[in-house]
């Protein structure tokens, strides 16, 4: 009666244990006999209605398996609790092994997938605005030593200071990228408003591009309609065009040609579009995503950190206004922007 007793306690104790612990896990003899189980309380896990009444062979592949197998003996004969990593069903876990009984491991299973996209994604944002900050340093430099070192004609000259203004440009706005990133992941973003006459801004902002162009040799045509006063922040529609314009000269080749136009919409519609590549159908709903970048650009080498549209969709949008992209891969790429009065 006594050893009832006992097993029933020590059956209800480790069912506790097992109810407080979030993870995925089972408990395993080391024969790798699975003996209990318990599903995790994230959205994501394994499937554990398989696992009563299997072992360990009969559940995983063979490498697996026998991974786990091994840590279980281990550490029911008194070594360290072991941590693995593994792949299952398309998913990375790590899985700990910690003695529960003379006879019994408990194994716990994690979900790391988001965080291993998590670091994968922080590796590429740090080597992308490595790579981006590099180029127009570079640029700034070896020009300014130029004009150190020699006389040249007033059009080298202005080519130089061309070069020299584009670069500038360039890290100002990854700069300001970075920065109003943090603000949005602190809840500390903010624009203001006033009545503005956007025609000014995109005027002065194709101007700034005008350069860009000609070093690119692409076509660059501005087509402003009469535009209504509206409610915006010119600063910030300013931002979101210079992004929008800046990934056009990324993607357009040369010979190519990039139009901004803007439009009275019952409000005002801008529209960025381009000769280039096109981006495929099944990348574009990812384009605004934070650090995102689509598997065209990366296949066409074409750096970039992923901020730009994610930041200049959370500028329309404080506007209540709307961004979205129309392309066909192959047939360029179109860009719209559409801001209330």
């Amino acid at each position: 009666m006594q050893d009832s007793i006992q097993e029933y306690q020590r059956e209800q104790r480790i069912r506790t244990i097992l109810e407080a612990i979030p993870d995925d896990m089972m408990l395993v003899d080391s024969e790798g006999n699975i003996r209990e189980y318990k599903a995790g309380k994230s959205s994501s896990h394994l499937p554990m209605d398989r696992f009563l009444g299997t072992t360990l062979g009969e559940l995983f592949v063979q490498d697996v398996a026998q991974a786990l197998q091994r840590a279980v003996r281990a550490v029911l004969a008194g070594e360290q609790a072991e941590e693995l990593e593994l792949n299952l069903e398309g998913r990375d876990f790590e899985a700990r092994i910690v003695p529960m009984e003379s006879d019994t491991a408990l194994i716990l299973f994690r979900d790391v997938t988001l965080e291993r996209e998590a670091e994968r994604l922080k590796s590429e944002f740090i080597a992308a605005v490595s790579h981006e900050l590099k180029t127009p340093l570079a640029s700034i430099l070896g020009f300014s030593e130029l004009l150190l070192g020699g006389n040249y004609s007033p059009s080298e000259l202005e080519g130089f200071l061309e070069n020299i203004q584009h670069s500038s440009l360039r890290l100002k706005d990854m700069v300001n990228n970075l920065l109003d990133t943090s603000r949005l992941e602190a809840g500390r973003f903010s624009i203001g408003k006033q009545p503005v006459d956007l025609q000014a801004t995109l005027a002065q902002i194709a101007h700034s591009f005008a350069g860009v162009a000609k070093l690119s040799q692409i076509q660059f045509t501005l087509e402003l309609d009469t535009l209504p006063i509206i409610e915006a922040d010119p600063e910030r529609i300013g931002q979101v065009v210079g992004n929008l314009l800046s990934n056009a000269f990324k993607f357009c080749p040369r010979q190519g040609a990039i139009w901004l136009r803007a439009r009275p919409q019952d409000g005002v519609l801008i529209e960025v579009e381009d000769t280039g590549p096109g981006i495929p159908l099944e990348e574009q709903g990812q384009l605004f995503q934070r650090y995102s970048r689509t598997r065209s650009a990366i296949a066409r080498g074409i750096v970039g950190t992923g901020l730009g549209l994610y930041i200049s969709k959370a500028i329309v949008e404080a506007h209540q206004g709307r961004i979205w992209v129309e392309s066909q891969e192959g047939r360029g790429a179109k860009f719209c922007v559409w801001l209330p009065m």
